[in-house]
């Protein structure tokens, strides 16, 4: 299994609410980060989209905690 550095990248940044605490997450919203395509569903799970994924659904990358998730996506 590879690594997603990247992936790892961004949920370690928006876990860190004391020095980056205005970034917000809207579900569902794709961003591009590196070579790669990523969103947050509901709940703060993380997947990238890869070229021909749609045939088998996306990867999952990872979770914020519940903490940082209601933190992210405000009221």
């Amino acid at each position: 299994m590879v690594q997603d550095t990247m992936a790892e990248g961004i949920l370690e940044r928006l876990s860190d609410l004391g020095n980056f605490p205005k970034e917000t997450i809207i579900p569902y919203e794709e961003f591009e980060t590196g070579d790669g395509v990523y969103y947050f569903t509901p709940g703060g799970f993380l997947y990238r989209k890869d070229p021909g994924s749609e045939e088998v659904g996306d990867f999952f990358c990872g979770f914020l905690s519940n903490e940082a998730w209601r933190y992210r996506i405000g009221d």
